[in-house]
């Protein structure tokens, strides 16, 4: 089972999809803990961006914006004014994991991370720095 893995992770996946198969078969014994983790390991520095969610992701997003713009627009009609239901975002926040793609990090997003401040460089973004080096620009 460890060489299939190892031929698969040559070829295009989605990091997640991945990610579960290796423990599955670990799980049902099928490979040892060792091989578990250098198979995670190169799952993670293999995987292609290009393989996520983005085409999802775009969709939400442009569902978000829609969402926002219909609610300054009753905002208005209520009376209200719509900057100010808005808080003030921090430019640089500190890096939360992502739970799913629905709140995974998009081209140009900004985080600090372990005392460095990072820019993303693709949507749909659901790794750390560390984890995923290709997704993110250190900003000085």
């Amino acid at each position: 089972m460890y060489e299939i893995f190892k031929n698969a992770l040559k070829g295009n996946y989605e990091l997640v999809d991945m990610l579960n198969k290796i423990a599955e078969y670990y799980i049902k014994g099928n490979l040892s803990k060792e091989e578990k983790e250098e198979l995670e390991e190169e799952a993670r520095t293999n995987a292609n961006p290009e393989n996520s969610y983005a085409p999802i992701m775009e969709q939400l997003n442009e569902a978000f914006k829609r969402i926002e713009a219909l609610e300054d627009r009753v905002s208005i009609l209520e009376g209200n004014n719509p900057e100010e239901r808005s808080e003030p975002v921090e430019e640089w926040p500190e890096y939360v994991k992502p739970t799913g793609q629905h709140d995974a990090y998009k081209i140009g997003d900004k985080i600090t991370y372990n005392g460095k401040r990072y820019e993303c460089t693709f949507d749909g973004c659901v790794w750390n720095p560390d984890e995923y080096p290709a997704g993110w620009k250190e900003v000085e």
